[in-house]
């Protein structure tokens, strides 16, 4: 279910059942079986510094878990309980210091890292909530899920700030560019939507003046979407046995990846 490479590029921690396998990322070695109590791992994030791993999930109505592993020690350092259903979509913010997630109870959660404890509970959204985004200064935070809104947010006060974009299908993921406030965002309309984080003029009804691009519709559903490190190409993938990699300056494809049986 969950997929997430070191920042370093050594590691990459893949989700199995009630476990995280740590794998070097040629594929020679498993280095470690990280165990949990949650039945599912929906979402895996390394910190920046590469010395934690989040893993989100839960047992599907029953619990939600957010654990941290120390991967130095490979050692379980906190395992927190949240609602009473799954979780989804985990971010650290830049600095390493939070934990902001999605929950299926519609909310959206930002945890302190060191201490575990709960900074903000936000209760901005209509469904199931299934991706989370910091900005680039920590101070932001994007959020997508079934209510199909782009919804940003202040971290600090967790207030609401506004919707980036205009409502079409339910929105399954969310990935902000590694050097600019800008995120992409995919779904059930099968649409790639770029958006920047601050709108550049008034909001003016009828119009989505943050929508920097709207790529092609893809053949399935999109349900992961990334940015390369550099910024300069995106990736996305879902229900299709292809993934298509784009230009994210002008929104040619480049590129697609093919030989998936799903």
């Amino acid at each position: 279910v969950a997929v997430a490479y070191s920042p370093d590029g050594n590691l990459i921690a893949v989700s199995g059942y009630r476990e995280v396998l740590l794998h070097k990322s040629d594929g020679s070695e498993l280095v470690a079986r990280l165990v949990g109590v949650s039945d599912r791992i929906q979402s895996i994030v390394f910190s920046p510094d590469g010395k934690l791993m989040a893993a989100v999930g839960g047992t599907p109505a029953r619990f939600g878990e957010v654990q941290i592993w120390d991967l130095e020690t490979r050692q379980l350092k906190r395992s927190i309980t949240v609602s009473s259903d799954t979780l989804f979509g985990a971010s650290f913010s830049p600095d390493g210091s939070k934990l902001a997630f999605g929950c299926a109870d519609n909310t959206i959660r930002i945890i302190d890292v060191q201490s575990g404890k709960e900074l903000q509970k936000m209760t901005h959204h209509d469904n199931w909530v299934f991706g989370t985004a910091f900005s680039v200064d920590g101070k932001r935070l994007v959020s997508v899920g079934r209510d199909r809104a782009v919804k940003l947010m202040d971290v600090n006060t967790g207030a609401f700030i506004e919707n980036l974009n205009q409502l079409r299908g339910e929105l399954d993921c969310v990935a902000r560019h590694p050097k600019k406030d800008i995120v992409l965002v995919g779904g059930a309309d099968r649409l790639p939507l770029l958006y920047m984080m601050t709108r550049p003029r008034a909001m003016r009804v009828g119009e989505e003046s943050t929508l920097i691009r709207q790529f092609e519709k893809q053949p399935g559903k999109i349900v992961t979407a990334a940015f390369k490190p550099d910024g300069q190409k995106i990736a996305v993938g879902g229900a299709a046995s292809e993934i298509a990699i784009y230009s994210t300056e002008d929104g040619q494809k480049t590129a697609n990846l093919t030989g998936f049986e799903g």
